[in-house]
């Protein structure tokens, strides 16, 4: 029988997956501006980042920055910094129409995918605060493994889900000039709301 603590901790891995957060964005802005074979690789390379947290987890970082939380707070703001770079890059210039920092063809797309999640606050925060609430005690390395494989399954079906869609109405979000500004934006807003947080917290 389905325990409640799992069943509870797949509905905050839905919720966390469909919420628009960098990875998304970026995901769909390649598709958007590069085709599709583009944006399914920032897909990838967005997915394989979080596979990363979850080795990393199943070693034990949750224990390493609970003990040193100065380096996790380096981390985090490293993270955002990061994406303060990603929104000032990827900021629409004049004569420079539907082009920024963000587009990137073949492997790059892969890497700065990979690069999106590894500093992402919101898989950080899930893989080293969130997922030892759902995992039962004294439960070995295995069990964060494969809690965390969920979680990537769903990330992947979200975001290649994300790339198929942008390619469907890439016609309509090229009319769209608006969008271009939503990226950069968001990251600006995620940025700050990491720096401010941690400042506060001193």
């Amino acid at each position: 029988m389905v325990s409640s603590l799992f069943l509870a901790f797949l509905g905050t891995v839905f919720i966390i997956n469909i919420s628009p957060g960098p990875a998304m964005m970026f995901t769909l802005h390649q598709s958007q501006t590069n085709g599709l074979k583009s944006g399914l690789l920032a897909a990838l390379g967005v997915e394989c980042g979080v596979f990363i947290y979850v080795i990393l987890t199943a070693l034990g970082i949750a224990a390493f920055f609970s003990r040193y939380p100065t380096l996790y707070m380096i981390f985090q703001l490293t993270g955002a910094f990061y994406l303060l770079y990603l929104a000032y890059k990827s900021w629409p210039r004049a004569g420079e129409a539907h082009k920024s920092g963000l587009g990137a063809g073949g492997h790059k797309a892969f890497l700065k995918g990979l690069l999106i999640n590894l500093t992402n606050p919101k898989i950080v925060l899930f893989f080293i605060s969130l997922i030892p609430q759902f995992v039962p005690p004294a439960s070995g390395p295995e069990r964060f493994i494969l809690y965390g494989l969920i979680f990537n399954a769903g990330g992947l079906t979200v975001n290649l889900s994300v790339a198929l869609l942008a390619n469907t109405v890439s016609q309509w979000l090229k009319n769209a000039r608006w969008f271009d500004y939503v990226p950069p934006l968001l990251f600006t807003a995620i940025s700050f709301y990491t720096i401010i947080s941690r400042l506060m917290s001193l």
